[in-house]
């Protein structure tokens, strides 16, 4: 009898996937049920399944069988039986490879440009083929639980990634490329093998949240000041002896955490004031000072357990809004009795101290039983004059970044945000370095500006959208009409009576908004903007629609005349049969009823067409 070959046994787990088929050990072809469920869906997962290579299939999706190009020359459509045709096939846009054994990847990954997520963690990879520079579409890369050392150079060109897990890996360093993934917004280094980083790390100016803990580093680049989108950064468990004092700039910074350093001290990050979380616990802090407390005025929960500190200053009620204090294991023989008033403070952890002021019995009741006890300790005069002092301590919030932006933000992200700045016009120094960054866009929403800036002239002419709103513009002048690459454009909320009619030179315009403002009228001018797809014009004081106007944009699918006075609709407006969206509501008329509005647009249309005189 022919001996059978014995099949490779299964990885660990496997028996936990009964759909799990040995052949994809060997790098086989793919069952053809996952592949068509792939060229389907433009998703293949693969995760968890005991492979120790990725099936050659995988790079050939989209590439037909000899069996299929054999049908396609036979002139017959390729149909199975569940109707799969193959020019109803989509690209792959996620491949997920994660918790198998796989040790490397196929420099074939290169036919996969179309992928926007690929997860390859928990495997073996050593070390990446310099073809993944060909997914330049990629937003999500996931590597981590890995053996990688280093990331090949042509990762630079995965520009479009926004979120980079590299956590629990061996990389040693971190190359100066990184600097060119500008619109990384997520990045985890953690638990890796890193003592420095490049100072251009500071160009990644779109990062919120930066995870570095678990590593050996020793000091962090002043560069990171640059990163004022930041609003996570962890360093846990480093060698940090110190923070850069520039790191106060990060305006939005929420949490912070710092613990397992060698801290002497608590970083001055006063100009964080949306700063809520700071844990500096496991360091090397033995003092913490008035001007410490100063430096921190909006925080709701200070970790410092397990530290060297002795005392804590009378003025902590300056923290008003504290809602976690930890001073666990420090050298503590006494509290401030002050920490009595704070009026949100919810958890007070003192455990681990020496304490010779207050009986144990008093700290075993816990934070409320504490609290009440520190509070009993004062005068009644005292605590009135700390909680009437305490009321001016919070710092006030400052606006969200500088006023005029950086040129290197404005080249990364190609917009001018001027939001909430509170000007009355926009500054020029703005304007040049915007014409110097090549921008297409600029946001000057909820300001104070009266007269349509004229410094925007120069600059109009790059820009693909605009927004203006909820400013005090009473008028928008004729000169409008060199923004010919303007599609997007933001007027609500402002004083507007009439448009000029140079708005009708805005020949790519596709949106306006123009809701909260006081027009009588839709602007005649807008029907000449034959690319014209929204009109959002609510909230003003419309009281007849010409609909032979805007007959003329046909491409208009959203109209919304919600809350103007219309006294009633045209029933050729029923003839507008591109529209998607119609909003009505708000009006004076009488009909259509509630009760059609209610059912749509498509129903609102009809009933508009039912009433055309014959």
């Amino acid at each position: 009898m022919t001996q059978r070959p014995l099949r490779r046994a299964p990885g660990q787990g496997f028996g936990m996937y009964p759909d799990s088929v040995f052949n994809l050990q060997e790098g086989d072809d793919l069952h053809p049920q996952l592949v068509k469920q792939a060229r389907s869906s433009g998703q293949l997962n693969l995760s968890n399944r005991g492979l120790v290579c990725v099936p050659d299939k995988v790079w050939t999706l989209m590439e037909l069988t000899k069996e299929e190009e054999e049908t396609l020359r036979k002139g017959v459509s390729l149909e199975t039986s569940s109707q799969e045709n193959w020019w109803d096939h989509v690209e792959l846009t996620k491949l997920i490879l994660a918790c198998n054994k796989i040790s490397s990847i196929s420099s074939q990954i290169s036919n996969l440009v179309s992928l926007t997520i690929l997860d390859l963690h928990d495997n073996q990879l050593s070390d990446l083929p310099t073809q993944m520079s060909a997914l330049t579409n990629l937003r999500k890369l996931n590597l981590s639980h890995n053996r990688l050392k280093n990331l090949p150079e042509g990762f630079s060109e995965l520009r479009e990634l926004r979120n980079l897990q590299l956590n629990n890996n061996h990389l040693e360093k971190l190359e100066d490329w990184i600097s060119d993934l500008s619109m990384l917004n997520h990045l985890d280094l953690s638990n890796n093998h890193l003592t420095s980083l490049p100072s251009n790390i500071g160009f990644l100016v779109q990062l919120t949240h930066l995870i570095l803990s678990k590593n050996n580093l020793e000091s962090l680049p002043s560069e990171l000041a640059f990163m004022r989108a930041l609003v996570s950064l962890d360093c846990t468990s480093n060698q940090l002896k110190s923070i850069p004092k520039d790191m106060q700039e990060l305006h939005h910074l929420e949490l912070v955490y710092l613990r397992h350093n060698q801290l002497t001290r608590v970083p001055c990050l006063k100009l964080c004031t949306q700063l809520k979380e700071l844990q500096l616990g496991s360091n090397r802090i033995s003092e913490v000072s008035l001007e410490d407390i100063e430096n921190i005025p909006n925080i709701r929960t200070l970790e410092l357990r397990d530290n060297k500190i002795k005392t804590l200053p009378d003025q902590i009620t300056g923290l008003q809004l504290l809602e976690r204090l930890d001073v666990s294991n420090n050298d503590l023989s006494t509290l401030p009795f002050t920490l009595g008033v704070l009026p949100h403070l919810k958890t007070l952890q003192v455990e681990g101290n020496p304490m010779k002021a207050i009986r144990r019995d008093i700290i075993a009741r816990g934070t409320a039983g504490l609290l009440k006890y520190l509070r009993s300790r004062l005068e009644e005069d005292q605590i009135a004059e700390l909680a009437k002092a305490g009321t001016g301590n919070v710092s006030p919030v400052p606006p969200d970044s500088p006023t005029i932006p950086d040129k290197f933000t404005m080249r990364s992200s190609q917009v001018v945000n001027l939001s909430k700045k509170g000007l009355t016009d926009i500054p020029g120094e703005a304007v040049e370095n915007a014409l110097e960054a090549k921008v297409n866009a600029v946001d000057a929403s909820k300001n104070l500006i009266s007269i349509f800036p004229e410094s925007l002239l120069d600059l109009l002419p790059l820009l693909f959208e605009l927004n203006l709103s909820s400013n005090k513009l009473s008028s928008v002048p004729s000169w409008i009409q060199v923004g010919a690459k303007l599609q997007f454009l933001d007027l609500s909320n402002n004083k507007l009576q009439q448009l000029p009619e140079e708005m009708g030179e805005l020949k790519h315009l596709r949106e306006i908004v123009l809701s909260f403002n006081q027009l009588s009228s839709i602007p005649p001018s807008l029907c000449r903007c034959g690319k014209l797809e929204t009109i959002l014009i609510a909230n003003n004081k419309i009281a007849q629609l010409d609909v032979e106007a805007l007959s003329a944009l046909g491409q208009l699918a959203v109209l919304d005349l919600q809350n103007n006075a219309i006294e009633s609709v045209p029933p050729e407006l029923g003839n507008l049969t591109q529209l998607r969206a119609l909003q009505l509501e708000g009006n004076l008329f009488r009909m259509p009823r509630p009760a059609v509005l209610v059912q749509g647009t498509g129903a609102v249309l009809s009933y508009l067409r039912d009433r055309i005189p014959k």
